[in-house]
């Protein structure tokens, strides 16, 4: 049963769902990338098939580290094969890259609530914002739930409210330092906006809409379980929620953005939507739970069953 082996933290989960993600890399990118594969390419990949695995990890290690759901390798198993079933994802480069820095500051604003070191993670939280935009611009929305977990956080202060604009300026200055040494040029910052794209021709593809069509249908369908769940939450648990929340939001908008739609623009709400519908698989008294419900026990077991088999499916699209 998958409930029951995905239920627990084993290396073996680890294991298999990085082989997961190494093979829908191998067998959805590289099998249906158009471009002669040179010896420096295929580094390329291997980095990023690398990268992939541990951008997973990353989303366990912020679970773990802040109570997001139960001991359990549900998330990054969703996770895994959302991503899988969209192998378009491992050829855009860059918005992996600006995902793996959103997460690194995702991190800090979950755990701005412990109230200790604040004007560091918020500091730390900006610069990786900062620099996921310079990958893919318009990851500088992150920057609204970034104020609303200072907002949120105990004690919170005004001068706190400015240290993301310091980290802004920072990675700003920075990189134009750099612009002028590599380009002889400061102007790096007129093409740094991308203009919103509003072809969908792309999606015309069976093998991009149908998995965009279950990703945004899971979306949805967590963002209510999410909404109607808060008010059961513990005071303690409700704020990192909520904050969640707001990040599921804001990485739609993220998302929406993108100046080329190809579906890997959904690679940004991938993260929130696996934590929530892990919440929505896991049981904290499984046995009492068999025998109070079978029908809704079958249900989650055999969704988990088709997320594991539709990226293979949509491999032959």
């Amino acid at each position: 049963m998958l409930t029951s082996f995905f239920g627990k933290s084993n290396p073996i989960n680890y294991l298999i769902l990085g082989v997961f993600i190494i093979a829908g890399y191998l067998l959805g990118a590289i099998s249906h990338s158009e471009i002669f594969i040179t010896p420096s390419l295929l580094l390329t990949h291997s980095a990023f098939v690398i990268f992939s695995v541990l951008i997973m990890l990353l989303l366990d290690f912020i679970i773990r580290k802040n109570h997001l759901t139960q001991n359990n390798t549900y998330a990054i198993f969703f996770f895994t094969c959302f991503l899988t079933m969209l192998p378009v994802i491992f050829l855009q480069h860059k918005i992996i890259l600006a995902n793996a820095f959103l997460l690194l500051a995702l991190r800090r604003l979950m755990s701005l609530r412990s109230d200790k070191n604040s004007e560091k993670k918020i500091l730390d939280a900006s610069i990786w914002i900062t620099l996921a935009s310079l990958f893919y611009f318009w990851s500088l929305l992150l920057f609204v739930p970034l104020w609303i977990a200072i907002v949120q956080k105990p004690n919170s202060t005004y001068k706190q409210m400015l240290v993301p604009i310091t980290g802004f300026l920072a990675v700003f200055v920075i990189n134009t330092a750099y612009q002028m040494l590599a380009t002889d040029t400061f102007s790096w910052f007129l093409n740094w906006k991308d203009e919103v794209g509003f072809d969908f021709s792309a999606y015309n593809s069976a093998a991009i809409l149908v998995p965009v069509t279950i990703i945004l249908a899971f979306y949805i369908w967590t963002a209510v379980y999410r909404i109607l769940r808060i008010s059961k939450l513990s005071l303690k648990e409700r704020p990192n929620h909520l904050l969640l929340l707001y990040v599921s939001f804001t990485t739609l908008f993220i998302a929406l953005g993108a100046p080329e739609k190809t579906g890997a623009e959904l690679f940004f709400i991938m993260a929130p939507v696996a934590i929530v519908s892990a919440n929505y698989i896991e049981s904290p008294e499984k046995e009492q739970y068999r025998e109070k419900d079978m029908a809704e026990f079958w249900f989650k077991e055999i969704m988990l069953w088709l997320v594991v088999i539709l990226p293979f499916v949509f491999l032959f699209l």
